[in-house]
């Protein structure tokens, strides 16, 4: 399948993520307001407070955010700022590549996250998590593989500060 294919989000419009665990268990949902698609990048916006209905019950970040969804990337990043205030960090989730079906961004989140501080410092966190799922949910090896090479990816785009990082 070529994830090029189907539609746009039109700037302005309304999306709704439905991020799953891989067994298909709701894990995040959350509205988003479409800034730009050109195909392939895919960027969205949420308001700091907004509800945001987790796993684990309702959430109300208090960030305003700005998402980047690759179609062909297995991650996407989180900028996120407190209302008037300066970037605060990203948080960069290792997932499937992303679906829109016109309505819905949808993608199964595979536990690995990467934290980008504005100065350049960045974490890796929960490998423990991606390691009890991996057995916990079966993943195959090419979802293994992605995942890291996803991870690797990050942290090289955050040590380089190349696009979203050099971002302020």
């Amino acid at each position: 399948m070529d994830v090029l294919a189907g539609p746009r989000a039109r700037p302005g419009t309304r999306a709704l993520l439905r991020a799953t665990k891989y067994d298909g268990t709701a894990h995040w949902i959350q509205p988003f307001q479409v800034v730009s698609d050109d195909g392939n990048l895919l960027v969205a916006s949420y308001r700091a407070r907004t509800p945001i209905y987790t796993s684990r019950g309702e959430f109300r970040s208090p960030y305003d955010s700005l998402v980047y969804f690759w179609r062909d990337r297995w991650y996407n990043v989180f900028r996120l700022s407190r209302p008037g205030c300066p970037l605060a960090l990203w948080y960069c989730n290792v997932t499937t590549p992303p679906l829109f079906d016109g309505c819905q961004i949808g993608y199964v989140d595979l536990d690995l996250d990467v934290k980008v501080l504005p100065n350049g410092c960045y974490e890796l966190l929960d490998e423990d998590e991606f390691e009890v799922h991996q057995k916990k949910y079966g993943y195959p090896p090419e979802v293994i593989e992605n995942a890291e090479i996803a991870a690797r990816e990050l942290t090289e785009m955050a040590r380089k500060r190349a696009f979203p990082f050099s971002e302020k």
